[in-house]
């Protein structure tokens, strides 16, 4: 199996975290009153947007700027800026705090703060297994609709289909506003592998690609989980196939850069899962690593929304500075700096895609497993020990 991180760095992490939610105030405002969240537990309401047009949305951005802040815990790396430096330049009145970490640790320090009385961030800008599996279960999660009142948040039609795509089956607590096709397979160019030999997720199970496969953590959220979900799901695939695959000795590791850098050196030929933005990335400067794009394989590959989905979050001490995040977030302007956090396309249908890969783009026609979504996310409690049991063996 491959190096973990260290200890050194899950410190840090935590500690970065920890400084976000306790340092950014205790509870929620005074003036929140409690609702009942999906779970039963008390939640803040949000303030009623003032109705009036242009001028109750000035009442809101006037109301934010008082607040001052808005408190965001996302994703780490590119996120962090992509997120945030729009926002800073558009409103320099409303100081941005942003913390980015892992799924597992965000979940973890804010329910482990929610419980300590401590309502300290507003929204989470992250994946959805994160906020799905973790966060509305433990009664965290607000509607976001009370929160989307702004001129370029409040009307959907210029959105995929004329309204907004929700990871929750109840359509309102987990909003997606990016998703694009996972690249399969990502092969170092010296290893014999070739793009137009691949036809079939099968053809990694040939003899000649085994102990030369691997893969980020399938029992974690991420996109190894995602891609085990997608075989598992596929009646094509399914369970027999991973048996196969994890007889093949594939290598698993914790962090995305280190299994591409395991690929583009020849230490493994092939990637089954990793991290879309980094292999485009490492492709994008000259390493000799390839592609197989999703629609070469017959069983496809899924659709995900990998870390572009927002929640917001019960109790949130600035709600009026969420309602303006928002709305940055959500308007065209928002949407192209927001998608290069993961470049992935944006479900706005005027958002430019000007800068992404076609691999990642779905193509007209064609259906993938919409892996985002809450039906495969349940289905991790199937996956993940499916999957211990195949490493452990």
């Amino acid at each position: 199996m491959g190096v973990n991180m260290t200890q050194a760095v899950r410190m840090a992490v935590g500690t970065l975290i920890a400084a976000a939610l306790a340092g950014c105030g205790q509870t929620g405002s005074p003036a929140n009153q409690p609702s009942q969240s999906p779970s039963g537990a008390t939640s803040a309401k949000p303030q009623a947007a003032p109705s009036g047009g242009a001028q109750a949305w000035d009442q809101v951005v006037a109301a934010a700027k008082k607040e001052g802040k808005v408190v965001i815990v996302g994703q780490g790396g590119p996120a962090a800026e992509a997120l945030t430096q729009g926002f800073k330049q558009k409103f320099p009145d409303i100081q941005i705090d942003y913390t980015g970490a892992s799924g597992s640790e965000v979940s973890a320090k804010l329910n482990t703060a929610r419980a300590a009385g401590q309502y300290t961030v507003d929204a989470i800008v992250h994946g959805t297994t994160t906020i799905l599996a973790d966060l509305v279960p433990s009664g965290a999660i607000d509607p976001v609709a009370p929160f989307l009142v702004g001129p370029d948040d409040s009307d959907p039609s210029k959105w995929r289909g004329g309204k907004y795509d929700f990871a929750d089956e109840a359509g309102k607590y987990n909003l997606i506003y990016a998703a694009g096709v996972h690249i399969p397979l990502v092969f170092n160019t010296a290893s014999g592998a070739e793009a137009a030999k691949f036809t079939s997720w099968k053809d990694v199970l040939d003899p000649k690609w085994k102990g030369k496969l691997a893969m980020l953590d399938p029992t974690v959220a991420g996109s190894g989980l995602a891609a085990a979900t997608f075989w598992y799901t596929t009646p094509s695939l399914g369970k027999d196939f991973m048996k196969q695959l994890f007889a093949q000795g594939v290598v698993i590791t914790k962090d995305d850069r280190q299994l591409l850098d395991w690929v583009a050196r020849g230490q493994y030929a092939m990637s089954v899962s990793g991290g879309d933005y980094t292999a485009v990335d490492l492709k994008a400067k000259g390493v000799g690593i390839d592609f197989v794009p999703a629609e070469k394989l017959k069983e496809l590959s899924y659709a995900s929304a990998s870390f572009s989905s927002v929640a917001v979050m019960n109790r949130a001490p600035h709600p009026n500075a969420t309602k303006v995040y928002l709305n940055w977030l959500l308007s065209k302007e928002g949407q192209e700096q927001a998608i290069q956090a993961n470049r992935y396309p944006s479900l706005r249908t005027d958002a430019s895609t000007a800068g992404l890969s076609d691999y990642v783009i779905p193509k007209p026609g064609v259906e993938y497993e919409e892996n985002s979504k809450e039906q495969y996310v349940r289905i991790k409690d199937e996956v993940i020990p499916f999957v211990k049991g195949l490493i452990a063996s």
